[in-house]
């Protein structure tokens, strides 16, 4: 009996070592790029149809091999391929000098009009584990806030188990989970972007127009860490436009007015990045969507969302939940 019991056990220990080298191994480089076709019943769309390649939560860090690894199967997915517009839809970067790489990367990108981009909870903040220590990801102490005093090592230590305890407990209801322990210059890397030919719309809308073509393009700021307000985003465009919305949190298509955009683009979720049999995702970060449905295609009345997957990760992980990037080619209906 004692045997039996110890083999399972290292049975099982075995299983879970297997189960977590496969999530951190097996499904991050394994970029997939999708292909959607959209009818759209508004006018707006030249004849041969718009095509949107939509990336999202690429979480770039500035040196790591995975990554490079990834980014040499997505742009070779890329290759050959045609599009007419980019959307970046937030997490652009994990940490701050992950920027480089992102920049090096939005420049491959040949968008035949034009790229914009929507800043997500990353792109203001890095966030890990590390927070709980009151200490960056490399090991230096986290920036204070002003008038913060210096606390004991004890007292540290002991409010660092409370907030592990309240981590696993919002990570098992679902619930927000958010560890900010260094904050970005979000206007200067905004500026940076428009460098680089990428249009940030933060809180605002811009219209393309020629050879058919009759279209707004709105972004709305993070949910959790910017100041979104979207009766600014959609301010400027007319109740009858050919709209499309950049938010990278899907909590956004809650407000009613969503609901006048064509094709909401969203990620943050990461299709909860470990998706496990019978139970789903075990975390989706979003308070409509289940964990069985935690990423892919939504609908509310004529207003679509398509919320994807990602191509980064916040924790190094993913387990039944690949990569991905789309094309999505919007058609005028017959």
């Amino acid at each position: 009996m004692k045997n039996w019991i110890l083999r399972t056990v290292a049975g099982a220990a075995g299983l879970g070592t297997l189960a977590a080298l496969y999530a951190w191994y097996g499904e991050r480089t394994r970029v997939q790029l999708d292909h959607f076709t959209v009818s759209i019943s508004k006018p707006g769309l030249p004849r041969g149809g718009l095509t949107i390649l939509h990336i999202s939560d690429l979480h770039f860090r500035t040196t790591d091999r995975m990554q490079a690894a990834k980014l040499a199967r997505l742009q070779q997915l890329l290759a050959g391929e045609h599009y007419d517009l980019v959307a970046l839809t937030g997490d652009l970067i994990h940490d701050s000098a992950g920027f480089a790489a992102a920049l090096a990367f939005i420049d491959t990108l040949q968008p035949r009009l034009a790229a914009f981009s929507v800043p997500g909870n990353h792109d203001y903040c890095e966030s890990s584990l590390w927070g709980i220590f009151d200490a960056r990801a490399d090991g230096a102490p986290a920036p204070q806030p002003d008038g913060a005093s210096l606390v004991t090592a004890l007292e540290r230590a002991r409010g660092a188990l409370g907030k592990f305890k309240e981590f696993g407990r919002k990570l098992l209801a679902n619930e927000r989970v958010h560890l900010p322990i260094y904050y970005h210059d979000m206007p200067a890397m905004n500026r940076e972007l428009e460098v680089h030919r990428v249009q940030p719309l933060v809180n605002r809308s811009t219209r393309l127009e020629g050879d058919g073509l009759d279209l707004w393009v709105a972004g709305v700021d993070d949910l959790w860490e910017g100041q979104p307000d979207l009766g600014a985003a959609l301010a400027a465009v007319p109740e009858d436009a050919l709209l499309l919305m950049l938010a990278h949190n899907p909590d956004a298509w809650l407000e009613p007015c969503m609901e006048r955009a064509d094709l909401v683009l969203s990620g943050h979720v990461h299709g909860g990045q470990i998706r496990l049999p019978l139970l789903g995702a075990i975390h989706t970060q979003g308070t409509h969507l289940t964990r069985r449905h935690p990423a892919g295609w939504f609908r509310r009345g004529q207003s679509r969302m398509f919320v994807s997957r990602g191509v980064g990760e916040s924790l190094p992980l993913r387990f039944g939940v690949l990569p991905q990037a789309a094309l999505i080619r919007l058609i005028p209906a017959k």
